[in-house]
């Protein structure tokens, strides 16, 4: 699900959707939200033709049918577009504090005003501080500053539940931040994952130029299987977090190292000629073949563990799938021709 909102519009979507959220049984919580969000920002959705038949049929949704219609049509919200939702619901939130605040303070001083005027005309003092002759009727106002009382009260619980509903947001968007983050990042090495690598491609290709040329190396580690065979799974994930590990010290900004597969990783370099990709592969190429690492707890170095390097340089109207095609092709190559090398795309 896509919501290509500014927080403007978001803010106005918000404010069609909560009138209905309030009238259902489901507690407004951020799964309410986004259901009713989704609801009133296309009238025709799939989730907007089952709720309005759920509707017609039930009256209102439950917590039970809000959390299926999310599971069914809401699961895949990305987290940029929760982060919109999250934006646009703070800036609504905090709009309306502005506002009942505001009221609140009006509703103060319109409080004071009856006092006064209560006070003066059951007969106490004028306004110059000299004795009244005259009483009102003291009911009256009675009755109004009790109205009044009543108000600045219920102003209260206002701002209070408006504060607790700040609260609730400012969590939402930390939850979605977090989301965010973690999402774009491989549990067990700590690298970028496919779907960072991924964003970052796209990114890249659709700033190449002729004078700024993508290259792209795909690594593969060799015989890992044999590895996890001989040495557990375990072991195997310890080999892995050291390549990362690698990466990260060899691999640098505005390049970017990424965990894409099982035991597959890439290197995308933004800017950069053949000969200087080249040269960090093999650096990389290298730099692991002489590493020996160690089962934990123990001082037996295992064998010899290699690389295999597929590169590829962009070259007008690659797009990311051929560009990946064409250094997965090289790295077959080099899979090929023995294991512990690099080889080079066509271009």
């Amino acid at each position: 699900m896509q919501y290509p909102h500014t927080p403007e519009r978001s803010t106005e979507l918000l404010r069609q959707a909560l009138p209905l959220m309030s009238r259902q049984s489901a507690a407004l919580h951020p799964m309410s939200y986004a259901v009713w969000y989704a609801y009133v920002a296309d009238s025709a959705s799939a989730l907007r033709v089952e709720v309005d038949h759920h509707l017609a049929q039930r009256g209102a949704l439950d917590e039970a049918t809000t959390a299926q219609l999310y599971r069914r049509h809401l699961a895949d919200l990305d987290p940029q577009a929760a982060q919109r939702v999250s934006d646009g619901l703070q800036q609504l939130i905090g709009g309306m504090s502005a506002q009942a605040a505001l009221a609140k303070d009006q509703t103060s001083r319109y409080g004071h005003a009856l006092e006064r005027m209560a006070a003066e005309l059951a007969g106490n003092t004028h306004p110059d501080g000299a004795p009244a002759e005259a009483a009102g009727p003291p009911a009256l106002l009675d009755e109004l500053r009790t109205h009044t009382r009543q108000m600045q009260l219920d102003m209260a619980q206002m701002q209070q539940r408006l504060s607790d509903s700040q609260r609730e947001i400012d969590q939402l968007r930390g939850e979605v931040q977090r989301a965010r983050a973690e999402s774009q990042v491989d549990a067990l090495t700590g690298l970028p994952n496919r779907r960072a690598f991924d964003a970052r491609l796209a990114e890249c290709l659709a700033a190449a130029s002729a004078t700024r040329t993508p290259c792209l190396l795909i690594l593969d580690l060799d015989h890992f299987k044999r590895i996890n065979d001989s040495y557990g799974h375990p072991f195997g994930d310890q080999v892995l977090r050291a390549v990362a590990q690698l990466l990260q010290t060899l691999v640098s900004e505005p390049a970017m190292a990424a965990r894409v597969g099982g035991e597959e990783f890439a290197v995308l370099l933004p800017a950069t000629t053949l000969a200087e990709a080249l040269a960090l592969a093999e650096k990389l190429r290298v730099t692991v073949a002489a590493s020996r690492i160690k089962r934990k707890g123990s001082d037996q170095p295992i064998e010899r563990i290699s690389l295999s390097q597929g590169a590829a340089l962009w070259r007008p109207g690659d797009v990311a799938e051929a560009l990946v095609d064409r250094a997965d092709r090289a790295l077959y190559t080099a899979k090929a021709a023995g294991r512990d090398r690099v080889a080079v795309a066509d271009h």
